[in-house]
């Protein structure tokens, strides 16, 4: 290493700690997009974890308790709440895929959907955060309930824990969750 003597010597030294710093990030990246590498949200639904691709979701927010009932509707629909000034219709997943209401607890969560044309949350048991994963999904999926079976993306493991991936995009294509009203 040279010696630093002068201001200038210092401003050189931080700039190429920059430059090296700003290559290593790049090849970095590039390496994880090679990869393949994802995010999801680890979720939970009828005692079983699901995954969601994070680019699949716009947010997710504790369960208000000032939900309006929606009149009317099918048994799924949980009702609207007032997010940050849009009414958001919000959905029982579990309700919808496998008949059961949903408990609502402290843990339960909204999770919103990312769709250009369907603006709705859905109603989960719980939500355990974001997991990273460096390989894309199988297509093998757990012998899974074939109600749930239809809107499933693959499986993914990762340290000797398995994961079906939900796809909110192929729920969103379902007639039958488009139809709300009785």
């Amino acid at each position: 290493m040279s010696q630093i003597n002068t201001p200038l010597d210092v401003i050189q030294l931080l700039r190429g700690i920059e430059q090296r710093s700003q290559q290593g990030g790049n090849r970095l990246s590039q390496q994880g997009d090679r990869q393949g590498s994802w995010t999801a949200i680890d979720f939970k639904l009828a005692q079983l974890n699901y995954l969601i691709p994070l680019t699949e979701t716009r947010e997710i927010f504790p369960v208000s308790n000032q939900i309006t009932a929606v009149p009317r509707s099918k048994s799924w629909v949980y009702g609207i709440a007032n997010l940050r000034g849009e009414l958001l219709p919000i959905f029982d997943l579990k309700c919808f895929l496998l008949g059961q209401k949903t408990k609502v607890s402290k843990r339960s969560r909204v999770l919103v959907l990312n769709h250009p044309n369907i603006y709705s949350g859905l109603l989960v048991d719980d939500v355990f955060g974001l997991k990273h994963f460096q390989e894309q999904p199988t297509q093998t999926m757990q012998q899974r309930d074939s109600a749930i079976a239809a809107y499933l993306n693959g499986n993914v493991t990762q340290k000797e824990t398995s994961w079906d991936v939900f796809s909110f995009q192929k729920l969103a294509t379902d007639q039958r969750f488009l139809n709300a009203a009785k």
